[in-house]
């Protein structure tokens, strides 16, 4: 090839406009704050989001508050902070162009390991997700689970606590005295003053009762969204 036509196909290929695929994803933002049990502001919380084999992070501010952008899919989350208990919360679906919160309540934890425990519940009917429970006490009520939180005789501050039981699924968080699980008709009953809080509504209320039958809960109660 002469250096002419060199010349030509070089001139050729700089006006030929490159094309480029756009592989840019509609992403979600996740945001809450983290307390202690006193509601103070928690600074420097590590939260970890887990799909597959990818994990992500973020830490919390000066004012307990953190935030995050990530893909659609589906998610697990735990937070961490030295002196409190890693808190772990059931899988989530991620949609695109949304914003879910999710406030997080940690505990000053005891060297003693079995203070709070997890377990996975079976897979809810139309969904590839399970709801976990963060418990101590567990006990069977016939064909019904009744899961009450920790006690501690120094939650800190030098006083004794009830800590609450903590039932996760998808975007639902409950905080409860006692939570009586369904597993047969899988119905949750929580009481005693309950914090709830789905995607973004929030409430406290005496009692609650879901009804999980898909990815959205169904919940009957009085209550007031914050």
């Amino acid at each position: 090839m002469s250096i002419k036509t060199q010349a030509c196909c070089l001139a050729l290929l700089f006006l030929v406009p490159l094309r480029v695929e756009s592989k840019e994803v509609s992403a979600t933002k996740i945001e809450g704050t983290v307390v202690d049990i006193n509601e103070a502001k928690i600074l420097n919380t590590t939260l970890t989001f887990r799909t597959g084999d990818r994990e992500y992070w973020t830490k919390t501010g000066p004012d307990g508050t953190y935030s995050i952008e990530l893909k659609p899919g589906t998610y697990t989350m735990k937070a961490e902070h030295n002196g409190f208990c890693t808190l772990r919360r059931s899988a989530f679906v991620l949609q695109k162009d949304t914003t879910v919160r999710f406030n997080i309540q940690m505990w000053v934890c005891p060297t003693d390991t079995k203070f709070i425990q997890y377990t996975e519940l079976e897979k809810i009917p139309h969904t590839h997700l399970r709801p976990l429970v963060l418990y101590e006490q567990k006990e069977m009520q016939g064909k019904q689970i009744l899961f009450k939180g920790a006690t501690t005789n120094n939650d800190g501050t030098g006083h004794a606590r009830q800590y609450p039981a903590v039932f996760t699924f998808n975007l639902l968080t409950v905080r409860a005295e006692e939570i009586l699980y369904d597993p047969t008709q899988h119905l949750v009953a929580a009481t005693g003053k309950v914090f709830w809080q789905d995607e973004n509504r929030s409430g406290i209320n005496p009692e609650i009762r879901i009804k999980l039958e898909g990815p959205k809960p169904k919940l009957s109660l009085g209550y007031i969204i914050h």
